[in-house]
């Protein structure tokens, strides 16, 4: 079956605001807060952020108003083969396809209501060695846990904070900090209170 033209328009769409994003997170973690333009690269961050949720909202939107039944095993790929990709893609340090399918773990871009356990434990499996410790690509894999922050379990995100407590200060680039300390620090994996 192939994909709606509406459906390729609105990935496209969100792929390239999650590029922006994390180009401007990136700008911005390498800003320091006593620099002139640091204000203005932070406005750049919040809107780039901005557009990149909004991005996300038309494409759910778009896919529960137009496809019922979207996410069935017939249209989405299964996690292992997604898994295998963005392993080549880290394995060749390509950051655009690794960015691409992280995006493609996404529960929007695949129908599910929250993130599968299974997608949680693989992620933080990965993370989990010296290699990726050390890779400027790390922080891609981590920015995953503050965008499905929302659709993350309470017991997925209490995974999230052990590894983090365990590992989070092995990572060295300077985005895998960044995203580590926003992760440690900022509400994505703090639970709602009941």
């Amino acid at each position: 079956m192939t994909e709606c033209p509406e459906c390729a328009r609105l990935r496209s769409e969100s792929a390239s605001a999650f590029s922006e994003y994390t180009a401007r997170k990136d700008d911005l973690a390498t800003t320091r807060k006593t620099d002139n333009s640091f204000a203005t690269k932070r406005r750049a961050f919040e809107q780039a952020q901005g557009r990149h949720r909004e991005c996300h909202k038309r494409e759910q939107y778009h896919r529960v108003e137009a496809h019922s039944g979207y996410g069935s095993s017939a249209e989405s790929s299964s996690v292992t083969e997604e898994f295998s990709r963005l392993r080549e893609c880290l394995d060749i340090g390509d950051a655009d396809n690794v960015q691409r399918a992280i995006f493609d773990l996404s529960p929007i871009h695949n129908g599910w209501a929250t993130v599968p356990d299974e997608v949680v434990e693989r992620l933080l499996t990965l993370l989990r060695s010296d290699e990726m410790y050390s890779s400027r690509l790390a922080g891609h894999v981590l920015n995953y846990f503050e965008f499905e922050a929302p659709r993350l379990s309470a017991d997925q995100k209490s995974l999230c904070i052990g590894f983090l407590k365990a590992h989070g200060d092995k990572f060295t680039g300077v985005h895998s900090r960044q995203v580590v300390a926003e992760l440690r620090e900022g509400k994505y994996l703090a639970s709602p209170n009941p």
